[in-house]
């Protein structure tokens, strides 16, 4: 009797382990089979950047980049053997009022050079402006180069009064207190290589600043921008003057020349300058009071 219940329940479990595992491997089937139906997977490919061919960039209104000057070698050396200055065009020089906007000239002296006015010695500018020359080599900016025992040492801006300037001190660059004293003249104006001259040169330029870029200068347009008083100019200087080295009441006629990098200097420009002080108005008379007579008690 137990012999047979023990090979019932035997029956039974077979029969369950069977149907068990028939029912697990039955998944395992479905999915080998939806995965063989899925379509194999796509290799995924770059699409190619575009790419932009190189260029030179140029700025708005499609005018070119400036580029710095290459000497003409053969030009300058015709030049130069006829007896011309190749160094650097003076483009302007003259005066600027305080505020920066140009001056024009009041007229012209017999020897035709601009004379610029004003009604008092100081509180204006005076304003330099250069570019390359015949050389068309870059205007140098130094505005000091001075050593006492060699007088060849000039400044690149070159420029000389020949009237003395406040109370013509013969110390070289004293502009800064507590020394602070004039400029002295050199008359008739020379450039030479001399220890007078070089110092002169250098008291007098190195009041001076120094601009490269028009839309940083010390002068304005006439919309209030600031800009180089000539288009054509490549640098610029100024010089504030301050009543320790104004010019004196009548006519001062101001030389100025600039240097290239290479050393060469350029033509001689000059112009003058008229302080001419405004005519102090006559005092007027005043009015006697007109005599009244006494009122009566009526």
């Amino acid at each position: 009797m137990r012999k047979a219940v023990a090979v019932a329940g035997a029956l039974i479990l077979g029969a369950v382990g069977c149907t068990s595992r028939q029912s697990a491997s039955a998944p395992a089937h479905s999915d080998d089979a939806a995965a063989a139906a899925q379509p194999p997977p796509v290799e995924a490919t770059m699409a190619p950047m575009p790419t932009v061919p190189p260029r030179t960039p140029t700025p708005e209104g499609g005018a070119a980049l400036p580029t710095r000057p290459v000497s003409d070698e053969k030009v300058t050396d015709v030049a130069r053997k006829a007896g011309k200055d190749v160094g650097p065009i003076v483009s302007f020089a003259g005066i600027a009022r305080a505020d920066g906007r140009r001056a024009e000239p009041s007229g012209k002296t017999a020897q035709g050079l601009p004379i610029f006015q004003h009604p008092v010695g100081s509180g204006f500018m005076v304003v330099v402006e250069g570019k390359p020359g015949i050389s068309n080599i870059e205007v140098a900016r130094g505005i000091f180069r001075y050593d006492p025992k060699d007088p060849t040492q000039q400044p690149d801006l070159q420029i000389e009064v020949n009237r003395p300037l406040g109370d013509g001190s013969l110390a070289v660059c004293d502009a800064r207190r507590p020394t602070i004293g004039g400029v002295p003249a050199i008359d008739p104006p020379s450039f030479k290589e001399t220890e007078k001259i070089s110092g002169a040169l250098n008291d007098l330029a190195c009041r001076f600043e120094t601009f490269i870029e028009s839309n940083a200068s010390c002068t304005l347009n006439k919309y209030g921008d600031f800009e180089f008083l000539n288009k054509e100019s490549t640098v610029q200087y100024c010089m504030v003057v301050a009543r320790s080295w104004q010019f004196s009441a009548g006519e001062t006629q101001v030389s100025v020349r600039l240097r290239d990098t290479d050393g060469n200097v350029g033509p001689v420009s000059r112009f003058v300058l008229q302080f001419k002080p405004n005519p102090t108005p006559a005092k007027q008379a005043k009015p006697e009071p007109t005599p009244t007579a006494p009122r009566r008690r009526q």
